[in-house]
């Protein structure tokens, strides 16, 4: 505990570092937080997984890598309350960034979240391969692991789908510089949809965390989906970082 703590000094100073950690730590309701570089507040459930997704993306670095070039469309797939992308908006300040979340909880931190960026542009849908309707399997699951499957009826209470090409064509992009991928399993229909390579062969760098473990063939569809093509891989932490070579 010492450690986690320390760490959280370390990022913010002595007492911005405390209070952040202890009210996430043991705090139950919902906080403004006020973070240094941050414009506004950002929204915190305590005793929830937005403690956890907090650390990883802020206090751990989760996705501090170096790139080698200055991305300018980055999307977030499954960007719960919009951590990542407040992260990716303020290492990037040039790019425009679409966040996808499709749960209506972590949809409204995320609005909240990302208001004082102009840059970041919330879509509350579920990535998918194709257009439908989903519904949250768990709806009792942590904000950051919420499941979604097809509806057989669609109708209220359902999620409306979009694809990665439809953001692609609505953003007026040509190409996707970054693409976040932590969709609780719906990886494993994205890499299998046989009409992938139509925004795959447009994205420059890809990283992903598989979820394998309830739902089985997520690393292997990515695996067999990236087989034979020119990225340069690695793993960092959770994730998959797989970056193009040559760049498209």
């Amino acid at each position: 505990m010492a450690s986690r703590l320390q760490r959280y000094i370390r990022t913010f100073g002595l007492f911005k570092g405390a209070e952040i950690y202890g009210k996430s730590k043991y705090g139950r309701q919902e906080y403004h937080l006020t973070i240094p570089g941050f414009p506004g507040t950002l929204l915190l459930r305590g005793k929830t997984s937005d403690r956890l997704t907090f650390q990883k993306i802020f206090v751990d670095g989760e996705y501090r890598f170096d790139l080698g070039f200055t991305p300018r469309v980055i999307l977030d797939g499954g960007a719960n309350v919009g951590y990542a992308s407040l992260f990716f908006a303020r290492q990037f300040p040039e790019a425009t960034v679409i966040a996808v979340e499709p749960e209506a909880e972590n949809f409204r931190l995320l609005r909240h979240n990302t208001a004082g960026y102009p840059n970041i542009r919330p879509v509350q849908k579920a990535l998918w391969p194709r257009r439908t309707h989903l519904t949250i399997e768990n709806v009792a699951g942590q904000p950051d692991a919420f499941r979604v499957k097809e509806s057989v009826t669609g109708g209220a209470g359902t999620i409306p789908t979009c694809t990665i090409d439809e953001l692609m064509r609505e953003a007026g992009a040509d190409r996707i510089d970054l693409l976040k991928l932590d969709v609780e399993g719906a990886e494993k229909e994205l890499f299998e949809d046989p009409g992938r390579e139509s925004w795959l062969s447009k994205t420059r760098t890809l990283v992903l965390e598989p979820h394998d473990w309830f739902k089985p063939g997520c690393t292997e569809a990515v695996e067999r989906a990236m087989a034979g093509k020119t990225y340069r891989r690695s793993r960092i932490g959770e994730n998959l970082l797989f970056v193009r070579e040559p760049a498209v």
